[in-house]
């Protein structure tokens, strides 16, 4: 009888405290994009993402992502510097894996553009651009899913510095 009590006590706890946190992917989006703006929710993510035992390319690249989005929470600049070098490695690992996953491309480009040039951490944005770019001017034929496609389009709209004349025409005629 305590034993059923016990079980009924816990399954009903456990509905009332379940956290927010998965590794489902467009969880780990909103997330993310939260995260992003919240330092206690990308804290919370980097310790969700710190736990991931397994090998999904995009789940890996968001935890990769979160270490790096540490970085401007970060009070010291040698704070700052670890986890940029600390996402810069996991990036690292994980492209080496999966060079194609235009998804993990693409967050990886949107951190490093907003790291200081004169940090000399930003390698790898043409590299990164020209995969994700080619996957997003060939949607819905390529491996990107439409949120990932309007994510990609909206920063791109956003913060087209990086682009060249011909990308930009290119993405000023893409679909809503």
């Amino acid at each position: 009888m305590h034993l059923l009590l016990l079980t009924f006590c816990l399954t009903i706890t456990s509905l009332f405290f379940q956290t927010e946190y998965t590794y489902q992917v467009p969880d780990l989006r909103r997330l993310y994009e939260k995260g992003a703006k919240d330092e206690a929710t990308c804290e919370r993510l980097a310790r969700h993402l710190h736990n991931y035992k397994g090998q999904d390319p995009v789940v890996l690249g968001f935890r990769a992502g979160t270490q790096g989005m540490l970085a401007k929470f970060a009070w010291g600049p040698y704070a700052k510097i670890k986890h940029l070098r600390t996402s810069s490695q996991l990036f690292d690992e994980v492209i080496k894996k999966h060079p194609l996953v235009a998804e993990v491309r693409f967050l990886r480009y949107s951190l490093e553009f907003f790291i200081p040039r004169y940090l000399n951490m930003s390698h790898h944005l043409e590299e990164d651009k020209k995969i994700f770019l080619n996957s997003l001017f060939r949607y819905p034929n390529s491996d990107i899913e439409a949120d990932v496609y309007q994510a990609i389009r909206h920063f791109l709209l956003k913060h087209p510095e990086g682009l060249t004349e011909q990308e930009k025409k290119l993405l000023y005629n893409l679909k809503a």
